[in-house]
């Protein structure tokens, strides 16, 4: 079988490391640009993050709550994974468990209450955590108006070097043999009938196959729209998100440090990159086109945010690298997996932060698909072919947008007047809400907060 990949970021690798090992007859062409221009993988931590993902609200509505079971089920793939990836590979992986996860006083009482609900899920589902005090984590330097009220540590949550990790997947498949990498973009997918023939090479090159895989991340959307589909798929944005990394020697994370979820956000995070680096992360602006460069405010906040919230002494750290990444977000926010109408054509895209956390699981659904057999997870709520989903009624999204809104304010130095100006901008928020949602008559539905821009200008019909 002839297998074409279209796509070598996260999941692109692990997916044409999935089909070695299930069939050792496959010849599988894996197409992507060595450099990995704007692989959202890269400018991760990268965390193995479910429980702390949880927001107030997450597990009562029952969208989001079928998501976190997801991403809960890719959670134990990771220590078998790479153990065998380091010993197939020979080259050593940097990766180790446990978060400590921090509730500090860098935002509202949103972050009390997502704290909170993680605490909830983390008691439903019997997962093992711990409460620590905040002045016993180590390498933990907050400054006295940053530092934490509350701390925990979840046992099983952990990271990985992305480098690290990319570059073992690599050497495993160029030593196979089996696999013809590309250096270039996939810039359309030719369909004839109802199976695809061939990938068109932005150098003009066509690739023909036998089974096609769009993996291609941010950019699904810009490859769709140049072919010969006739499927109307979600729209995938560009999540554009920057993240630092520190030469910090001596203080040097053991752990990742993290807040919970906060301003439309993961919070502020740190995680170990290896021994004498910590990366800093991450921020995240919804775009319909990718960035190059990483924005000069980004930048500042991060480095602010880990200088007050992590560690003081990072003033000394040495700036070695700003990473941006586009983690592609689907129009509806949830993930685009599996088989499309085209009989040869399988997707998968829309991860948002969590392509690299369920690599594993996805990569296995997937090369069980294309040897007609049954994915291992349900994969019904990711169809690729969906009408939208609507996560929330029109009153549940404009509270959520307008609560992540003044805390994203709190976050950058917003200090409020002493009178009703918070009151005073609540109001002004959803009532601009409200006639946001009407223009676009989003009247029994809400619009997913995080893609209000979208709406706003035009990007979302």
């Amino acid at each position: 079988m002839q297998i074409v990949i279209a796509g070598n970021g996260i999941l692109g690798l692990t997916t044409a490391y999935r089909l070695l090992r299930k069939d050792a007859d496959a010849k599988i062409t894996l197409i992507g640009p060595y450099d990995n221009k704007g692989c959202a993988s890269l400018a991760a931590a990268a965390m193995f993050n479910s429980f702390a993902e949880i927001d107030n609200g997450t597990l009562a509505n029952d969208i989001e709550r079928q998501k976190f079971l997801f991403n809960k089920t890719a959670t134990p793939y990771w220590p078998d994974f790479l153990a065998t990836l380091q010993s197939e590979s020979g080259l050593r992986q940097e990766y180790g468990f446990g978060t400590f996860l921090i509730n500090n006083h860098g935002s509202d009482c949103l972050e009390d209450q997502n704290f909170d609900a993680i605490i909830a899920a983390l008691e439903e589902f019997n997962e093992a955590y711990e409460h620590v005090k905040p002045e016993s984590i180590p390498n933990y330097k907050p400054s006295v108006t940053g530092r934490a009220a509350r701390a925990i540590f979840i046992n099983g949550e952990g990271w990985v070097n992305p480098v690290l990790l990319i570059e073992g997947l690599k050497q495993i498949l160029i030593n196979s043999g089996r696999v013809n990498y590309v250096n270039a973009y996939v810039k359309a997918i030719h369909r004839e009938g109802d199976k695809i023939s061939h990938a068109i090479l932005n150098n003009g090159e066509k690739v023909y196959g036998d089974q096609f895989l769009l993996l291609s991340g941010a950019t699904f959307t810009d490859i769709v729209n140049a072919s010969n589909l006739d499927i109307d798929f979600l729209r995938i944005f560009y999540g554009v998100g920057s993240s630092l990394l520190l030469k910090t020697d001596a203080m040097t994370l053991a752990n990742c440090v993290r807040t919970p979820n906060r301003g439309l956000a993961c919070g502020i995070y740190s995680a170990p990159h290896d021994s004498s680096h910590t990366l800093i992360g991450a921020t995240n602006n919804i775009m319909p086109y990718p960035a190059d460069n990483a924005n000069a405010n980004n930048v500042y906040s991060l480095l602010k945010s880990a200088m007050e919230q992590v560690n003081t002494d990072y003033y000394r750290a040495e700036l070695v690298k700003i990473n941006i990444g586009w983690r592609p977000t689907s129009a509806d926010t949830i993930p685009l997996i599996g088989k499309t109408s085209i009989s040869n054509l399988l997707v998968a895209t829309g991860t948002k932060r969590d392509g690299l956390h369920c690599s594993p699981l996805i990569s296995e659904c997937l090369a069980n698909i294309v040897f007609n057999e049954n994915p291992t997870y349900d994969l019904s709520l990711f169809n690729p072919e969906r009408a939208p989903v609507r996560i929330y009624t029109r009153d549940e999204a404009i509270k959520i947008a307008v609560g992540h809104t003044i805390n994203a304010a709190y976050q950058h130095d917003f200090v409020p007047a002493k009178n009703r100006m918070v009151e005073d901008l609540e109001k002004y928020y959803t009532q601009d809400l409200n006639k946001l949602h009407d223009s676009v008559g989003a009247y029994d539905w809400g619009i997913p907060p995080e893609l209000i821009n979208m709406y706003r200008y035009g990007h979302i019909k």
